[in-house]
């Protein structure tokens, strides 16, 4: 069931594909964009040549995790079932997240340590559910094309994901120009990833028999 102009745009191929970006895909796309500008700013923050906030940045990251949270149900920890608690918990790190932007410093230290534990954390769970769930990478490596790009995708964002969590939680373990060449692979990973998930789901469309 759906809604069609007079003009029939339901039957305009154009129309069509630009549908078919999932939200799970968008949110990506934001999340590859923001790790890339934030990561080609660095290099020029790091000379004082730009000003530079950090609980801002940390607070828009949640904010962010907070929509897919919200959203989706997916957490940087693995997906749950989108659950009254699970909504909640997506508004309050939304609130966190966005008292961090409009008054820096006022939750410095907290927000710094969530964000860290959030990469960190997650990414070591996600890339242990990636490897040891008998539906993931065990199946997807058995399958040239689409699958395994989604398991590269996956390990790449995982893995960077950790180090970035471990440089965020102790400051000063890496240089800026360092930690930004980790953010600019972070988001090329999630270019990466988008596109993966993207071709699996036109591929392997959900409801379908495998």
């Amino acid at each position: 069931m759906g809604f069609t102009s007079q003009s029939g745009e339901k039957n305009n191929p154009v129309v069509r594909a630009e549908s078919e970006l999932s939200l799970e895909v968008v949110i990506l796309i934001v999340f590859g964009v923001f790790m890339l500008l934030f990561g080609l700013l660095l290099f020029r923050i790091q000379t004082g040549e730009l000003p530079y906030a950090p609980d801002s940045t940390y607070g828009l990251f949640l904010v962010i995790v907070s929509f897919q949270v919200i959203t989706m149900g997916k957490t940087p920890f693995g997906d749950l079932r989108r659950s009254w608690a699970v909504i909640v918990l997506g508004v309050c790190t939304a609130i966190v997240g966005m008292v961090a932007c409009f008054i820096p410093g006022l939750l410095a230290e907290p927000v710094r340590i969530l964000v860290g534990i959030l990469l960190s954390a997650g990414g070591v769970a996600l890339l242990v559910q990636l490897f040891f769930s008998e539906d993931k990478a065990r199946v997807w490596l058995k399958v040239p094309g689409a699958l395994q790009h989604l398991t590269v995708a996956c390990g790449l964002v995982y893995v960077v994901s950790i180090v970035l969590g471990i440089i965020t939680l102790l400051p000063g373990i890496t240089t800026d120009t360092v930690t930004a060449v980790f953010l600019v692979i972070y988001g090329i990973g999630f270019f990466y990833l988008s596109w993966s998930i993207q071709k699996v789901g036109r591929l392997y469309p959900p409801g379908e028999a495998e």
